[in-house]
């Protein structure tokens, strides 16, 4: 599956379409990064991650986003994480401490336990259901139960975050409780993007630099159109 989308990804790049939408997309422009969980043997890989991505982008706060505190020659960058996975605080945190990187860390109910230790270490917390059902999936109660119920925060993340995610009427439910919420369907954001359709970047430590290069010009961005 990987090796496919790395050949379409080499295509759509030859046909000079990204590089046309990004002089035409208003500047600056903000690329997110969503991550999952890692294992102990991939620290390493996520550290070198962190390393290439420093040392080639702007990397942004959430706080930096909501001030367009952003830079217009620089694609910026936002690191999140999704679900809540206990490992982050021996595995990811540290990483995240050592480059003065702050993150979004969008948590179930099943990790408010952990929280404190986050927001301690300057990161910032966003809501992802109580128990990350398709929210297009279940009635209006259980709708409002699973986004109501969930962190207090300015930010959310559909569970899943593909197109079958969310639909108006569950955007209009979370905007009843949250200000910005997040898909995983690749693209650029920037000043005109819908506040409750903003684009993220699925891709986990193994990816290679140059994928993540290709990617983040925009480069997959067409899978969002099919």
């Amino acid at each position: 599956m990987n090796k496919l989308r790395n050949i379409l990804i080499i295509l759509f790049y030859l046909t000079g379409i990204p590089f046309l939408r990004r002089i035409m997309l208003n500047k600056p422009l903000l690329r997110i990064w969503c991550l999952h969980d890692i294992k102990e043997s991939e620290v390493g890989k996520f550290e070198e991650k962190v390393k290439y991505l420093k040392s080639k982008y702007n990397i942004i706060s959430i706080d930096d986003f909501k001030s367009n505190n952003l830079d217009k020659k620089k694609l910026n960058i936002l690191f999140t994480f999704d679900d809540g996975y206990s490992n982050w605080l021996e595995y990811i945190l540290p990483v995240l401490d050592k480059y003065s990187i702050k993150a979004l860390f969008f948590i179930n109910d099943d990790f408010k336990e952990y929280s404190s230790l986050l927001t301690e270490k300057g990161h910032t917390l966003g809501g992802h259901s109580m128990s990350h059902k398709y929210l297009t999936k279940i009635n209006d109660e259980e709708l409002n139960q699973e986004v109501a119920g969930s962190v207090p925060s300015d930010y959310f993340a559909y569970p899943f975050g593909d197109k079958k995610s969310y639909n108006k009427e569950v955007i209009n439910k979370v905007s009843e409780n949250y200000k910005y919420a997040f898909s995983i369907i690749p693209g650029f954001n920037n000043k005109k993007s819908n506040s409750y359709k903003l684009h993220r970047d699925s891709l986990d430590v193994d990816t290679p630099n140059w994928i993540f290069n290709l990617w983040f010009k925009g480069c997959y961005d067409f899978k969002k159109w099919i």
